[in-house]
């Protein structure tokens, strides 16, 4: 089985990521007896002039992440989404649209979480990268830096770094 690359690009032009975000909230409007969602486009492609993959990153808030049942993932599945692994992190259920089975590469991922919970707050803190200039530098120098690394060193250098960049938002640094 070939392995998932990390293809890092420059953003400079998001409006075909937004277009796709705006799509893939209506086609799972569309699920019969979905629970209630809040949407939020979040990641580099909500953003211009950063570095990252060209990936829509989704966050999906629900009010309890239980009701999130089999049922939900079936239909979710029906519309081209499938359960991935959620790289250790707690409170969060990944799904992704699969471009390519052979390499498992994906073009957009559904971070379901449940409302007002730590990992909710931490994806929306993570937000702020992108609106402070230094933050912002930092993150397109870690890309640089790993962009050649596979795909599990890579997840596990970004959850190391996104850590510190939490703790950075957090102390206002």
């Amino acid at each position: 089985m070939d392995k998932r690359i990390v293809k890092i690009e420059e953003i400079k032009d998001n409006e075909v990521f937004v277009n796709i975000f705006l799509e893939e909230i209506k086609k799972i409007q569309e699920i019969p007896k979905m629970p209630k969602c809040e949407f939020l486009h979040i990641g580099v492609t909500s953003t211009t002039q950063v570095l990252g993959e060209k990936i829509v990153d989704m966050l999906v808030v629900v009010e309890n992440l239980h009701e999130i049942t089999t049922f939900d993932e079936k239909r979710l599945n029906n519309i081209g989404y499938h359960r991935i692994a959620h790289n250790g992190i707690k409170g969060v259920i990944k799904y992704a649209r699969i471009i390519d089975y052979l390499t498992m590469s994906y073009d957009v991922v559904l971070n379901v979480v449940q409302r007002d919970t730590e990992i909710h707050k931490d994806f929306i803190k993570v937000r702020e990268v992108f609106n402070n200039e230094d933050l912002k530098n930092d993150y397109n120098s870690f890309k640089k830096k790993n962009k050649d690394l596979s795909f599990k060193d890579y997840s596990a250098q970004k959850i190391i770094f996104i850590n510190k960049m939490l703790k950075r938002i957090e102390n206002n640094d």
